[in-house]
C-alpha cells in the first residue's frame, strides 16, 4: 500500500493514546482540556478578527495535527494557537497581518485575566511577531507542509441531494458543526 503525506493526519487510537504530551507528563483530562482552550482561543479570536468560519475551523483542524506531533508540554497552547489563525488565514484566503493577530491574542489574554488591555510596545510587539513567524514554520514543518483540510460542510448538500432527502439538512449541517 502506497502512503501519502496525508494519511499521517490520521493516526490510529493507540498513537492518540501515546500522544506526544502523555509521553511529557500530560494526563489525558489535562490534554483534552488544553485542546479544547486552543480551539476557544482560535474561535475567539477570529470573530475579533472578523474571520470566516472556515478559517477558524480550519486552524482548529491544524492545531490539533501539530498537537498529535509534538507536546504541549513543550509549546504553548497560546502561540500555537495565535499561529494556527495566522497561517490558517492564509490558507483560506482571507490573510490577516500577523502583527493583527499577535494584538488580537493579546487582548484576549488581557480580558481573561481581568487585565487593563494595554497597547503592546514596539519591541514587545517586534518580539512575539518575530517568535510567531518562527513557529509558523516549525508547524509548517511538524506538518510536512500538508496543510489541506478538507471540510464536511461542501459534502453536505450533494449528498443529501442524491439521497433526495433535503428535511435532514439542518440536522446533518448541525452535525458537521458539533452543535
Amino acid at each position: 500500500m502506497t502512503y501519502t503525506a496525508i494519511d499521517s493526519f490520521y493516526p490510529p487510537a493507540e498513537r492518540l493514546r501515546d500522544s506526544p504530551s502523555s509521553r511529557d507528563g500530560v494526563d489525558e483530562p489535562a490534554e483534552a482540556s488544553l485542546r479544547a482552550y486552543g480551539c476557544q482561543l482560535v474561535q475567539e479570536a477570529g470573530i475579533l478578527l472578523r474571520l470566516p468560519q472556515v478559517v477558524m475551523n480550519t486552524a482548529q483542524v491544524l492545531l490539533h495535527r501539530f498537537y498529535c506531533k509534538q507536546s504541549l508540554a513543550r509549546f504553548s497552547v497560546k502561540r500555537v494557537a495565535a499561529t494556527c489563525v495566522w497561517l490558517s488565514s492564509k490558507l483560506e484566503e482571507s490573510p490577516r497581518g500577523l502583527e493583527s493577530v499577535v494584538r488580537v491574542f493579546h487582548r484576549i489574554e488581557c480580558r481573561r485575566h481581568g487585565a487593563p488591555i494595554r497597547h503592546l510596545r514596539d519591541s514587545s510587539l517586534e518580539e512575539l511577531v518575530t517568535d510567531l513567524s518562527r513557529l509558523e514554520r516549525r508547524v509548517l514543518k511538524e506538518l510536512g507542509y500538508v496543510c489541506h483540510v478538507e471540510h464536511p460542510h461542501k459534502f453536505i448538500p450533494s449528498y443529501l441531494n442524491v439521497l433526495e432527502a433535503p428535511e435532514l439538512m439542518q440536522v446533518a449541517w448541525n452535525l458537521a458543526n458539533d452543535r
